[in-house]
């Protein structure tokens, strides 16, 4: 599958955005700018200061986002970064870190990819939940957000550490570059369940990734993201809301790696492995060339 990435008019989006962005504490329009340069032409980039703030690197995001947004075009949901204590720990986060996904970014299983399809290719085991009902915004508990829910699937996102060697890879920069996706490989889903057995049963579902000779990589439970898948969920919804938006029907939500992110290697394929859901079990495979 061969992926093309088209360019806009930087300086003519830019200066669409230059009113709004007065009015905020994001930073510079033009550092802005360079980032979404690095992203489309896969060349190193800029990081923001360190002592930014999240608040700052969230600023940046929209205007990062709104950037994109002609080229990448509809969205497919939101993702949740930073969501297991080790990432938490290496990153100096005392929570999750908020972005979206696009549906061009999204492949199915089974797909090819370049070992280096960005400036630094990383890839995790993650997983994805749907939405299939817009009263999850109101969901203040697990037993409330499952009920919600469409289907677990599996992904293997593909994340692009673009930030050159050098700069601030800090919480502002992760929110900036939209917590660095850059594409995703899914699975087929496993359908949800409403009740306490589910919800256990999904804190106790295991992923394992495996290589093409059969080597485990790692594994990892459900209870790694936030102690329970369904605690990000709830996370999401709250950052969601907070920006003035709701999730809708349809909506994927990616929860966070399972572990932590891997260096892609070219002539592997990688099998992430979903077990222990009472609905069914999938996985999710991407080769790297």
């Amino acid at each position: 599958m061969t992926i093309r990435i088209k360019r806009i008019g930087l300086l003519a989006a830019l200066g669409v955005l230059l009113s709004a962005a007065a009015a905020t504490a994001c930073p510079d329009d033009r550092i802005v700018g360079a980032t979404v340069e690095a992203f489309l032409t896969k060349t190193p980039g800029p990081g923001y200061p360190d002592g930014t703030s999240l608040e700052d690197g969230y600023c940046a995001q929209g205007k990062y986002l709104a950037l994109l947004s002609e080229t990448l075009g509809d969205r497919a949901g939101y993702k949740a970064g930073l969501t297991n204590k080790p990432l938490q720990d290496r990153f100096g986060a005392a929570e999750p870190v908020g972005g979206v996904l696009f549906k061009s970014m999204l492949l199915p299983s089974g797909s090819e990819i370049e070992a280096d399809f960005g400036v630094r290719s990383v890839y995790e085991a993650d997983l994805i939940v749907t939405v299939a009902d817009e009263r999850i915004n109101e969901a203040r508990t697990p037993e409330e957000a499952v009920r919600y829910l469409g289907e677990v699937i599996p992904f293997v996102e593909l994340l692009d550490l673009i930030v050159a060697e050098g700069e601030p890879l800090n919480l502002a920069t992760i929110a900036g570059y939209n917590v660095v996706s850059r594409y995703g490989v899914v699975g087929e889903g496993i359908p949800v369940e409403p009740t306490s057995a589910f919800i256990e049963a999904l804190g106790n579902m295991e992923s394992v990734t495996i290589d093409d000779t059969g080597r485990e990589i790692q594994r990892a439970k459900g209870t790694a993201i936030l102690g329970h898948p369904l605690n990000v969920v709830l996370w999401l919804v709250d950052h969601v809301n907070a920006q003035g938006e709701r999730l809708r029907p349809g909506d994927m939500l990616s929860l966070g790696a399972m572990g932590t992110f891997r260096p892609t290697e070219a002539g592997r394929t990688i099998t992430v492995r979903y077990t222990g859901l009472p609905s069914g079990e999938s996985k999710a495979i991407v080769t790297f060339r």
